[in-house]
């Protein structure tokens, strides 16, 4: 257990009381906080997953690196990548994001946004790599 002040009477009371027993405050429930982290770690996995299945269909599909529009620029260059695919990874981070400002297991939170930073890293540099084996 640890200690948080009441927002009331700011005395020093455990994390679990449910009425602060200085002032007699019926205190707002932290239930939120334990949803935290496996709301990242399900939405890190659903993005992680969805990049990894436009790799498996781009692997079998080099076509769709290839394609150009009627200006001679890619369809799908390293830009619209990441504008689709990695971007989203902020929707990821919000829950982690909220962990640390709020002091919930923070090392925790930390950890899982530098894994969602290298996986990243990795998809944009395997993209670049599929680009490359299609020849562009």
């Amino acid at each position: 257990m640890s200690k948080i002040l009441c927002p009331y009477c700011r005395q020093e009371i455990e994390d679990t009381d449910k009425v602060c027993p200085f002032c007699t405050t019926k205190l707002a429930s932290n239930n939120y906080k334990s949803l935290l982290l496996p709301m990242g770690l399900g939405l890190s996995i659903l993005w992680a997953a969805a990049n990894l299945i436009g790799f498996i269909i781009l692997g079998h599909c080099e076509q769709l690196l290839t394609m150009k529009d009627k200006d001679g620029d890619l369809m799908f260059s390293l830009v619209e990548y990441i504008e689709i695919c990695i971007q989203p990874i902020v929707v990821a981070l919000v829950p982690y994001i909220i962990a640390i400002i709020k002091k919930y297991k923070t090392k925790e939170a930390v950890t899982g946004i530098g894994i969602c930073i290298i996986l990243a890293i990795i998809f944009i540099t395997y993209f670049i790599h599929l680009q490359k084996l299609a020849g562009v």
